[in-house]
């Protein structure tokens, strides 16, 4: 059961990470297409790192999670 429990809490925190890493592409506008400039480049939203580390992404959604007014 613990091992079970753990192997969620792990695929969360994976989740969360990899959720905040391109909501913050998004909002910081990292990943425009260089053709049309009001879309979004897929490829680059799967590579991107739009934060040094992936623990930076899991504390920032963890102390954010209401949406922002």
């Amino acid at each position: 059961m613990v091992v079970l429990l753990s192997g969620l809490v792990f695929w969360l925190v994976v989740a969360v990470v990899n959720a905040e890493n391109q909501r913050n592409a998004l909002m910081n506008m990292q990943c425009r297409d260089r053709v049309f400039k009001d879309e979004i480049d897929r490829q680059c939203m799967l590579g991107v790192q739009s934060r040094e580390h992936w623990w930076e992404h899991l504390i920032y959604a963890m102390k954010h999670t209401k949406p922002q007014k």
